[in-house]
């Protein structure tokens, strides 16, 4: 963790704690522009700015660079705009009788109280029961949202079907996490029963379902975890873990919660979440696990930012961490794992094409097509230096899955 990094920390950690009562005492002496770096790798620059500027250090660095204001100005004028469109949607959503699970979004927005807007959300999440597709379909149709792209017949292992309008994205989704692994799947398993809760919030006049606290709690933690078995997750999502924590620990069944994370392996990973929040960001929640390697997980967060995937070699990286999870160890060498970028498993692509479950055959041919591009250097990594640097960038995050015991 470099200098901009920690003063970014104590930044956020600043911001939480207000919310708490607690006053600044100091000024923060650091490179801005490195910050405002960081947090927008972290998709978190609109809520950085402004909690920022309590610093004296800041307002004379602002005052010198107006862009940056412009720029949050506009992500938290966007942000407005997507929220407004989401409650215009669920309305109709409403109206037609349908009341889609919302998660994650709109709902951790409310976790950051008067800076909601400031947190970015790049679309909405909503689930819904697959009997009501084709209901849900014709809402977002009816309300000028259009399909990404048309989903095969085979509903059993679609994750979600993306909708875009002018103003906003929405995956639509039938499942929580997938079906690309036994560990997906495992995580699905824990939904069963989601439809059968009801839980609802008010958000400007406009009852949005979600899910309970203690499932709203597990489906964050559970996508987390997801994102940092593949291409890795960054520092928001983390926030997000530790924010709904405090605010409804109280309601959250920790108990089934234990259960859950110990299922799927990830209770050492919750150890290190808390660890960190309690240790950099001002918490103060119960530690319930032992701490496995919470330095090296946040500097894994810094690197990877949002999603994995700031530059080419990093998404390749997240590819081969993939194949490596989905197997359950570290994979073979660096040509073995080439091989396999080029030769994806059968099941991968059911997964990412789901007419191949009905027409294996055309296999074949998808791969061919995947070569192809290769050679024409249309994908993100086309050549071996690239290759060789996403290997070394995976070989260091096995390392730390190793130490989770995920490989």
């Amino acid at each position: 963790m470099n200098e901009s990094e920690k003063a970014f920390l104590i930044v956020l950690r600043d911001a939480v704690q207000s919310g708490n009562g607690a006053k600044i005492e100091s000024d923060l002496q650091t490179d801005w522009t490195a910050v405002l770096s960081t947090a927008k790798k972290q998709n978190l620059f609109p809520f950085v700015y402004d909690a920022a500027r309590v610093y004296p250090s800041f307002v004379e660095f602002d005052e010198a660079h107006p862009e940056y204001f412009m720029v949050a100005t506009a992500s938290m004028g966007l942000q407005m705009q997507k929220t407004d469109a989401f409650l215009v949607l669920y309305k109709a959503f409403l109206d037609a009788g349908l009341s889609p699970i919302t998660m994650k979004g709109i709902i951790c927005r409310g976790l950051y109280g008067e800076r909601a807007d400031f947190r970015a959300s790049g679309d909405e999440d909503i689930l819904i029961e697959k009997k009501d597709y084709e209901r849900a379909v014709a809402v977002l149709e009816g309300c000028d949202y259009r399909k990404e792209a048309d989903p095969d017949k085979e509903m059993a292992v679609i994750q979600e079907v993306t909708f875009h309008s002018e103003d906003l994205t929405v995956e639509l989704h039938l499942n929580p996490f997938g079906n690309t692994s036994s560990s997906r799947e495992k995580m699905n398993d824990w939904f069963r029963d989601v439809f059968q809760s009801e839980e609802a919030v008010e958000i400007r006049g406009v009852s949005i379902r979600t899910m309970t606290p203690t499932d709203h709690f597990w489906f964050l933690v559970f996508h987390a975890f997801k994102h940092f078995t593949g291409g890795g997750f960054g520092v928001r999502m983390m926030l997000d873990i530790l924010l709904f924590a405090e605010k409804y620990g109280e309601r959250i069944n920790w108990s089934y919660v234990d259960k859950g994370l110990t299922d799927v392996g990830a209770a050492g990973f919750m150890a290190d979440l808390v660890e960190i929040g309690n240790n950099y960001l001002g918490f103060s929640l119960l530690q319930k696990y032992i701490p496995v390697c919470p330095d090296e997980l946040l500097d894994d967060m810094f690197h990877t930012g949002t999603f994995g995937n700031t530059n080419s070699e990093d998404y390749t990286a997240g590819r081969i961490v993939v194949d490596a999870v989905q197997k359950g160890k570290m994979n073979g060498g660096k040509m073995t794992s080439y091989f396999r970028l080029l030769f994806p498993s059968y099941k991968n692509w059911c997964a990412w094409k789901p007419y191949l479950a009905d027409k294996p055959w055309m296999v074949v041919p998808e791969w061919c097509w995947r070569i192809g591009r290769f050679i024409r250097g249309e994908t993100a990594t086309s050549d071996m230096n690239g290759l060789d640097k996403s290997y070394k960038i995976a070989e260091e995050r096995m390392k730390v899955l190793e130490k989770y015991g995920v490989l």
